[in-house]
């Protein structure tokens, strides 16, 4: 379907007209309107309407209705469109006025439409020019007016109350995004919809031309019209055709609790969830909670906004793929809106990929399957304008993306621990802490009693629970029940006590917050941290476990073939010019490398002489020696060994393996994950305001420390150069017990560290593998990621032990 152009003259064509109040909105005008328009706005909130200059505030939302005045921020939506019918309904106060604007695309003021009752409503401006004067609308007393704004074939047309107000041309070749602004007096809006042209058909109804599969192609096929998939080994039919922007609209229907999903933007070889990006479908009760697995959602990535399917019937889903804006409708109803450019996982997303459907042994039938194409590009720039930044976000930004960590962002570390001595009535106080901040990490020794959190000076705790249930009570980061990644944010201060326990120890590790971040206090309704946040840190940690990971992000992929490695000689594997950032570090061989510390990595950044990584592979990817994939946030086994600490570089890197044993070792390949910082990527890991050189030269550089077992020194970690401590792997020697000392931060001691034992570093005794630390037999590792230690000259970790093994630490030091 094209919008009609109603047979419109390109030339300037205004009309100028009286309106009645007679044409008022009626309910059951509203209820008649065509099931096929997408509403824009969400009965509850103002999802999706939170890209103007500054957050939306002074708007209120009552009974689907928006009233906002003239103290009211100017709100711009996620959508653009070329030819559309917009309709809605309004109404202002005397005086008052509505401006809707259609800033042009990627950025320009473009038209702006003025409507108030009386001279000059509909009254359109482009760029200070005025294109039509308006009419004349008269007051009403109840009810509120309904807009028509049309546009096709070059030429745009206002109606209001059903009747035409003017038309005019508006180059076809134009694109705009839509804004909402009360500059005078107050007024309100009403069921806000939008058409675009239906598109071109992607299924012909006869035959799967132009699909492909991986799978069982047989499991696919055309009954009575309908694409239908009722068989086991589908995988995903595919198109064979990429798409960039497009808006995608089907309808299917689903076997009662079935499961599927519509993926798109994936490239030709990856998976949806975990490569490109997956719409949810599945048939649940609406009782089931709005999660990262909910229909709607992006699949383990964003939970939708709400729910809007039926079951057992025909649905109408549309997905809007516009730069980095991906945004859903069911059955009109916007249920799902999140910009890609700032989320932690999705920002690493293609941006033009296939579109497919999921067979999930679940029969599914789908039919009117249309793409609308849009111009390349990335939309409104209001989009991606940086938000301001919150403390939590940091967080989980670094725990998901360790370049993060290569750049100082005032986030200062520290540690409490508690060791709990008999019963106290009133409990015993683990930590009162002043913020801003938050609590990120929590580990014990036992299970003992209750746990409250009383934030912010308050009386009465805002979370109450038993130390066991603390990885479900609190914000979730992994699934880990001991010790607990999570993120408790306060913008006072915390008091932790626990009642009803009579011994044990506990080590809380927590941040403090620059002022400049903002900081709101946790709660059940609402922990303070971004939409979708959290749902994607604990999928990211869970695809960990399946071995998942980016191997198909959007960067270069430099690999060096097999290798076989004499004894006592060093190859170079892969050498890269320019600068950049390797995202990810893969090592193909047998995985008896990992048994001993014959074969070392080495690397070496900005033509420097000596490597700033130097280590056995058993040491750079620990938590695979003896053992497979697990869920975590550093290491995997996919095609090779994986460890995922970025190395960003500015003047070329050079990595290479190193055969310190006595028989030849042969490897087949070494592969990294190269995000080019040197303007020939659109990468989304650079600095705001700064050019690709600066933001090479702003990060800190990856270095990795191996002390050999008895060399003559009792540090575990050390060096001189501002930078942070990001992690530690050490080999206790058998029969031997490492009491930890307190670190040393620029001369000083720091806090909470003092006569801890290695068992209190790692997170507890015995052999595991948690998200962030473990133990197998004698090797131990512990990462940073959500609390490393920042130093501005130099840092040493010492431990008490007769004798100590081989250990690494982990660094990012700013280069000399």
């Amino acid at each position: 379907m094209r919008l009609p152009s109603r047979g419109i003259d390109r030339h300037a064509c205004v009309v100028g007209l009286t309106i009645c109040c007679l044409s008022v909105v009626s309910a059951v005008g509203a209820a008649e309107r065509d099931e096929g328009s997408l509403r824009l706005m969400r009965p509850d909130s103002l999802a999706g309407w939170e890209y103007g200059a500054e957050p939306p505030s002074g708007w209120r939302i009552e009974q689907g209705v928006l009233h906002g005045g003239k103290t009211s921020t100017s709100l711009v939506s996620g959508f653009t469109f070329g030819d559309f019918r917009l309709r809605f309904d309004w109404t202002v106060s005397q005086g008052g006025a509505w401006e809707i604007a259609l800033p042009e695309v990627p950025s320009g003021p473009g038209l702006r439409l003025m409507l108030c009752e009386g001279a000059s409503c509909g009254r359109l401006d482009d760029g200070g020019k005025t294109l039509a004067p308006g009419g004349t609308v008269e007051p009403i007393s109840s009810g509120m007016h309904r807009a028509q704004l049309d546009r096709a074939d070059g030429v745009l047309n206002l109606s209001i109350d059903g009747r035409p107000v003017w038309r005019v041309p508006v180059a076809a070749s134009r694109r705009f995004g839509l804004g909402l602004a009360v500059p005078a007096g107050e007024g309100s809006l009403a069921d806000l919809r939008v058409e675009e042209p239906p598109g071109e058909p992607i299924f012909n109804g006869k035959d799967l031309a132009g699909w492909w599969t991986p799978g069982e192609k047989t499991a696919w096929s055309v009954q009575n019209g309908l694409l239908v998939v009722d068989k086991e080994g589908g995988s995903y039919l595919r198109t064979e055709k990429e798409y960039a922007n497009f808006t995608l609209s089907l309808e299917y229907k689903i076997q009662k609790g079935g499961n599927s999903g519509v993926g798109i933007r994936t490239p030709r070889n990856g998976w949806p969830s975990g490569d490109g990006m997956e719409i949810q479908i599945w048939d649940v009760p609406f009782d089931k909670p709005l999660d990262k697995h909910a229909p709607g959602a992006i699949y383990g990535n964003a939970p939708p906004l709400a729910r809007a399917d039926r079951s057992g019937q025909f649905n109408r889903l549309v997905i809007k793929a516009d730069g980095r804006m991906i945004s859903a409708w069911m059955n009109g109803h916007l249920v799902q809106q999140c910009y890609t450019g700032d989320h932690p996982e999705l920002k690493h997303r293609h941006l033009k990929g296939w579109i497919g459907l999921q067979d999930h042994n679940s029969r599914t039938e789908f039919r009117d399957l249309r793409v609308l194409e849009a111009p390349p590009g990335l939309g409104l720039a209001a989009w991606e304008k940086p938000r301001p930044p919150r403390g939590p976000a940091v967080i989980l930004d670094r725990l998901m993306n360790s370049e993060r960590l290569a750049l100082w962002d005032g986030v200062k570390s520290g540690v409490t621990r508690a060791r709990i001595d008999g019963t106290r009535p009133e409990g015993h106080v683990l930590a009162e802490l002043t913020g801003p901040g938050a609590v990120v990490r929590m580990a014990r020794t036992r299970d003992e009693g209750r746990l409250a959190f009383f934030f912010d000076g308050e009386p009465r705790p805002r979370l109450e629970c038993k130390p066991a249930d603390l990885w479900q009570a609190a914000p979730q980061l992994s699934e880990d029940v001991n010790p607990v990644l999570t993120c408790l944010a306060y913008r006072k201060g915390l008091k932790i006590v626990l009642r009803g326990a009579a011994e044990g120890e506990w080590w809380i590790d927590h941040v403090a917050f620059p002022e400049e971040l903002a900081v709101e206090s946790y709660s059940a309704a609402d922990p303070r941290i971004p939409h979708a946040w959290l749902a994607a840190a604990v999928y990211r940690h869970e695809q960990f476990g399946w071995g998942v990971h980016r191997e198909f992000d959007p960067w270069p992929r430099p690999t060096s073939g097999p290798k076989t490695i004499p004894p006592g000689q060093r190859e170079r594997m892969i050498r890269i010019e320019g600068s950049g950032i390797l995202h990810w570090t893969k090592l193909a061989a047998d995985k008896r490398v990992l048994s001993n510390n014959d074969l070392w990595l080495e690397v070496r950044v900005d033509g420097g002489a000596e490597p700033s990584v130097a280590a056995p592979v058993r040491f750079w990817f620990p938590g695979l020696v003896g053992h497979g994939n697990y869920p975590n946030y550093v290491l995997l086994d996919r095609n090779g060994m994986t460890n995922v600490f970025a190395m960003p570089f500015g003047a070329g890197i050079e990595l290479a393996l190193a055969n310190r044993g006595k028989k030849p070792i042969a490897v087949d390949g070494l592969t990294v994950s190269r995000e080019p910082l040197d303007g020939s990527s659109s990468g989304k890991s650079g600095v705001a305001g700064l050019g690709p050189a600066e933001t090479a030269a702003r990060r800190m550089r990856l270095r990795a420390v191996f002390q050999p077992a008895g060399k003559d020194s009792r540090a575990l970690a050390q060096v001189s150069a501002p930078g942070r401590w990001i992690g530690l792997v050490y080999e206790e020697p058998k029969g031997s017990s490492t009491i930890l000392e307190s670190p040393i931060v620029d001369g000083r001691l720091l806090d909470g560290w003092g006569l801890a034992s290695l068992d209190a570093l790692v997170g507890r005794a015995g052999d595991f593998h948690g998200c962030l630390s473990g133990r197998r037999g004698p090797l131990a590792w512990r990462y940073f990621l959500l609390e490393p230690v920042d130093f501005q000259r130099s840092f040493q970790l010492s431990a008490g032990a007769a004798r100590l093994g081989n250990r690494l630490a982990i660094f990012y030091c700013e280069t000399p």
